[in-house]
């Protein structure tokens, strides 16, 4: 029994990592032909995502899932179909093949292994298919949510290709207390945040900051980094409140460890000098996250970063 029990669960896992890797073959494929732009790919803990020159790998927070994300430079609703409905397809080809070689053509032995690896994708393959019906609903709609999915999908692929979010021209999203789409909603806040950071319009930036304050998680993930690096900075530099700034800065000095992101490094640099007063290593950070801001990912935001960098540098050199 002990054998058995173990040979379902390695079906188990079997089925689930097979049906999740089909289903990303298949995004990788027609994002291929279509010609969508590689962002992210995420293996429960391990993570490949596009920098501005080459690929980086290296590990997130352990997710329950296998994802692949490319991103739609014209995005039109029939292409972002064709996307996720060819992903689907791959994954049911997979599904459809170990099932028939095992209940039709009887090719594969009836064990633990096989009998749980089938039934699991087939599982696993259904609950893709209601995903994919969720999101392109979500997306598709004329509703609030759609348009804000829309809109962060749109100014997320501009700011990748080099577009600064001070240029952006962001649709405001109404409604926004009966968004269920919160992730997607915070992303949507974040890059808002950054269009009105790199135009220096602070005013709308305590708006932002303001609604994004409402869904601040419980626990931080290492995910949401970014995003809690810009409260820590918010409150440091933008709307100075020390309490806040601390509050703020001790989940992001845990997560961060030696995060090598530029906007991370920023909000260091700036937490360093202001808070620690540490002149010295405040410097240090600021150099070196200025020698990496032309690697930096997130292209549109370089020469924010930069900026940024610049007046902090300057501040220190000033400062007796």
């Amino acid at each position: 029994m002990i054998t058995q029990f173990f040979m379902a669960a390695g079906g188990v896992v079997a089925g689930y990592v097979a049906v999740g890797l089909a289903a990303a073959l298949g995004k990788l494929v027609v994002g291929a032909v279509l010609r969508f732009r590689f962002d992210e790919f995420i293996f429960f803990m391990i993570c490949v995502r596009k920098k501005k020159k080459g690929l980086s790998v290296g590990l997130c927070n352990p997710q329950p899932y296998i994802s692949c994300r490319m991103l739609d430079p014209k995005d039109t609703n029939l292409r972002n179909l064709i996307y996720e409905a060819f992903s689907m397809a791959t994954a049911l080809f997979f599904t459809e093949n170990v099932c028939i070689q095992l209940y039709g053509t009887k090719r594969l032995p009836h064990t633990p292994l096989t009998v749980a690896m089938s039934v699991v994708m087939a599982a696993y393959t259904l609950v893709l298919g209601v995903r994919l019906g969720v999101t392109q609903k979500r997306k598709n709609g004329d509703n609030a949510s759609g348009m804000m999915r829309r809109e962060y999908e749109r100014c997320y692929h501009a700011v990748l290709s080099g577009e600064a979010p001070g240029e952006l021209t962001i649709q405001e999203v109404p409604g926004t207390g009966k968004l269920t789409d919160r992730a997607s909603y915070k992303k949507y806040l974040l890059l808002c945040y950054y269009r009105c950071l790199d135009s220096g319009d602070y005013d709308h930036v305590k708006t932002v900051m303001n609604e994004l304050e409402n869904y601040v998680p419980e626990k931080w993930l290492h995910s949401e980094l970014a995003m809690l690096g810009e409260f820590v900075f918010y409150y440091v530099i933008i709307a100075p409140d020390e309490a806040m700034a601390k509050y703020y800065g001790k989940p992001f000095l845990e997560k961060m460890n030696d995060s090598e992101e530029v906007n991370v490094k920023r909000t260091f640099a700036y937490w360093l000098f202001f808070i620690e007063g540490d002149k010295g290593a405040a410097l240090q950070i600021a150099m070196e996250a200025l020698k990496e801001v032309k690697s930096y990912r997130l292209a549109g935001c370089q020469r924010m970063e930069r900026r940024l960098l610049e007046a902090l540098i300057k501040k220190i050199e000033t400062t007796p």
